[in-house]
């Protein structure tokens, strides 16, 4: 069984995942934000240090998410690239 990619499906699904890691990043982005004016907002204490703590810990773990977000969506549009013009070659 061959694997049949034309250059524009490779394109579309290229855009798909884009546009699916554009939509996790402007949700991680979001919550970053949030947790900005929570703790902007002159909440003092135990809790507001351990809040921030917490959030600086997950936004640690979002960029981590998102540079493998970005590297997924490099290395899938090299290969799908690559079988589109394997493809079109054959």
């Amino acid at each position: 069984m061959a694997v049949q990619l034309t250059p524009g499906d490779a394109e579309k699904n290229i855009g798909d995942i884009e546009a699916a890691r554009d939509r996790a990043v402007a949700k991680l982005q979001k919550i970053s934000d949030t947790q900005h004016v929570m703790l902007s907002s002159g909440w003092q204490g135990d809790s507001a240090t351990h809040y921030g703590n917490t959030s600086n810990e997950h936004n640690e773990v979002f960029h981590g998410i998102i540079n493998q977000l970005n590297h997924i969506v490099e290395l899938g549009s090299t290969h799908m690239r690559s079988v589109s013009s394997t493809d079109g070659n054959s």
